[in-house]
């Protein structure tokens, strides 16, 4: 039997296992994964994918589950890895070349059992990525590279998506870089639903350090904003980013543009939403660390920690019943959940909760009556999406997105030609 080791020396944990689960679905051979390190400090959510069955790996293992249609599974230990190879061949990913030394002794482990090794790695041409046998330096695979929103793709082979209408603005609350080189599945999610409805988006990037005029003026022209509830590293960047997320949800419910929060993007709204209503001294802003941030926005509730697929019940005639049915699998890395007493505080400005767990008791999806698209959702449906299966809920928001931007010309275009002037040959300020 033969291991065969795919090495891609890169710090950005988004790479980490995709040319590795192309070569396996080529070869219909499994995937198994040891464990390996990356910069937290530069990439807070390098190991944010959540497999179906709920292990937390690395983020870059999402391209297994996208391009095969099979979780990643947990983590193998070097005892168990030689044991599965005993039986079949195997791929396995690598962050650095099988040649450092690191692996010496893993490779004499390997070469005792019998077990053949291939070696590969990664080598990039241009824009595109290919596999190069170590050996003899022969590529053995075509090119890939990454689209504009991080999805693989082999070389320039792909049929053009013809798209219509108007280029929509889409604001996405975090940094550029974390989305694209750490926690890619929020961007391929949104091309995957853009893609299925042939829209023109934009993607603008609201990172924490965005605040005051910068904010407004970013804001002015976006039509429609997610929360994704992505992780930031430091207590300042903590506390920015909470005030930025709310700034934004305020901005959302002030100019009925839609707005979709995933996962701790939900109780930013929730909070954004209790400010205006109770007031701020109420919904207090956060303190100076994350725990205490998260008790003081609003009240929060630690639970044991919710990973994986997990069954969802969405209340008859809600907008959730009507994008995913009366239940749904939605999968979940929950440690909080929203309070009850604050929901029904705020059951009068008609936020209603449509999706719970079986018991009944833990708020999953959160909608706002009187707005065109206020949905806030606990668990992360973009791990879900694929490129021929986009997820529903990222569908209706973008379609919402959408409607909302056409109902917004129309208006323009009512008001405009409505006016009519004593001298036309004055302008209008």
């Amino acid at each position: 039997m033969t291991i065969t080791f795919i090495a891609h020396s890169t710090p950005e944990p988004v790479y980490y296992g995709a040319l590795a689960a192309i070569l396996a679905e080529l070869r219909a051979l499994p995937l198994c994964h040891l464990p390996v390190r990356f910069d937290n400090q530069r990439f807070i959510n390098s190991r944010q994918y959540i497999s179906p069955q709920g292990q937390q790996i690395t983020s870059g293992l999402l391209w297994l589950e996208r391009l095969t249609g099979r979780g990643a599974g947990a983590e193998f230990e070097l005892e168990s890895l030689i044991n599965r190879a005993v039986k079949e061949d195997i791929v396995v990913p690598l962050n650095q070349p099988l040649s450092s030394p690191c692996y010496a002794q893993m490779i004499r482990t390997i070469a005792e059992k019998g077990i053949a090794i291939e070696s590969l790695q990664v080598v990039k041409n241009q824009d595109r990525y290919q596999l190069e046998d170590c050996e003899n330096g022969k590529i053995r695979s075509n090119g890939w590279t990454r689209d504009r929103f991080g999805r693989w793709v082999l070389g320039a082979v792909t049929q053009p998506v013809m798209r219509a209408g108007n280029q929509l603005r889409l604001a996405v609350l975090g940094d550029a870089a974390e989305h694209r080189d750490s926690y890619p599945a929020m961007l391929a999610a949104l091309g995957d639903a853009a893609d299925a409805l042939a829209m023109n988006i934009e993607i603008v990037f609201i990172p924490p350090t965005l605040v005051g005029s910068q904010l407004d003026s970013t804001l002015y022209d976006v039509d429609g904003t997610l929360l994704p509830g992505l992780s930031v590293q430091g207590a300042e960047n903590i506390n920015a980013n909470t005030l930025s997320q709310l700034t934004v949800v305020k901005w959302a419910m002030d100019n009925q543009t839609p707005v979709l929060g995933i996962n701790s993007g939900m109780h930013m709204m929730v909070t954004a939403l209790g400010q205006k209503v109770l007031g701020e001294e109420t919904v207090a802003m956060p303190g100076p660390s994350s725990l205490r941030a998260l008790q003081s926005i609003l009240p929060l509730e630690k639970e044991p920690v919710r990973r994986g697929n997990h069954r969802v019940l969405f209340q008859s005639g809600s907008r959730m019943a009507k994008m995913m049915g009366r239940e749904a699998q939605i999968r979940y890395n929950q440690r909080w959940r929203l309070s009850p007493k604050l929901l029904d505080r705020l059951s009068c400005t008609g936020l209603q909760v449509t999706g719970t767990d079986e018991s009944g008791l833990s708020a999953e999806c959160i909608e706002l009556d009187d707005h065109p698209f206020f949905v806030g959702v606990q668990g992360n449906p973009e791990l879900q999406s694929r490129r021929e299966r986009p997820h529903p809920l990222l569908m209706a928001f973008l379609q919402q997105v959408r409607q909302c931007n056409r109902e917004r010309e129309i208006s323009h275009d009512a008001l405009t030609k409505s006016v009519r002037l004593k001298h036309p040959y004055f302008l209008m300020g």
